[in-house]
């Protein structure tokens, strides 16, 4: 598929709000705000059974905010520096599942994306790319996400053939059933935007941005896939 690529002084590389990307993600969140006593919560009990070796606190704080973006620390990818999420989602996880993988429908709640195409499709995945809206400026790469429903598992990184505006860009989603009406989502994401910033501050920023992104990606879903 033919594309316009932006002019060359826009293309400049833009640290922390790149993050959003990661979704390829992804994410929606209809409700960070408390929801009562968790023990009250019907998904609790299974949630607590998933998540046995989590402390207590962070699930308490699960159930309460829907959305929990973990620690830097507490990513389970050693390759580099990763932000990893938990979403609880009120809704099926075939459902959850199928909405998370209609990769080309992420403008419905994303509204950092100037503009998404897609560019190829096979099997078990799809190639997009996107155009970052920063200020006067857009932000273009290309994602190949893989999908396997079976393992309820969604991947993305850079596609490698494409001159990409960030040095790396890749993320995951995986589902677990917490009963009918209940799916438990792990979330991650890992950037790099190369010398645009700091580590430290890009972390900072990304881990802000992720929260804001999976809670509208969240409320997204909730409302099955209705636009905003």
């Amino acid at each position: 598929m033919g594309t316009l690529r932006p002019e060359a002084g826009l293309r400049r590389r833009r640290g922390a709000w790149l993050f959003a990307t990661g979704l390829g993600l992804v994410a929606a969140g209809a409700g960070l705000t408390a929801r009562g006593a968790a023990a009250e919560a019907p998904e609790s009990a299974p949630l607590r059974a998933r998540l046995a070796d989590e402390p207590d606190a962070r699930i308490r704080q699960l159930l309460a905010e829907r959305v929990l973006v973990l620690a830097p620390d507490a990513a389970s990818d050693g390759s580099g520096p990763r932000v990893e999420a938990y979403v609880l989602f009120d809704r099926p996880i075939r459902r959850v599942y199928e909405l998370l993988s209609a990769t080309g429908r992420q403008p419905e709640f994303r509204t950092d994306l100037a503009r998404q195409l897609t560019v190829s499709r096979d099997a078990d995945g799809v190639v997009e790319e996107q155009h970052l809206r920063l200020l006067f400026v857009e932000v273009v790469y290309r994602l190949r996400y893989r999908l396997d429903p079976p393992a309820r598992r969604i991947e993305w990184h850079l596609d490698p053939s494409f001159d990409n505006d960030l040095r790396r860009l890749d993320g995951f989603w995986e589902l677990h059933e917490l009963d009918a009406s209940h799916t438990l989502a792990r979330f991650g994401t890992a950037i790099d935007v190369g010398e645009a910033m700091p580590a430290f501050v890009e972390e900072s920023m990304t881990r802000h941005a992720t929260a804001r992104t999976l809670a509208r990606c969240r409320e997204w879903v909730n409302a099955d896939g209705a636009a905003r």
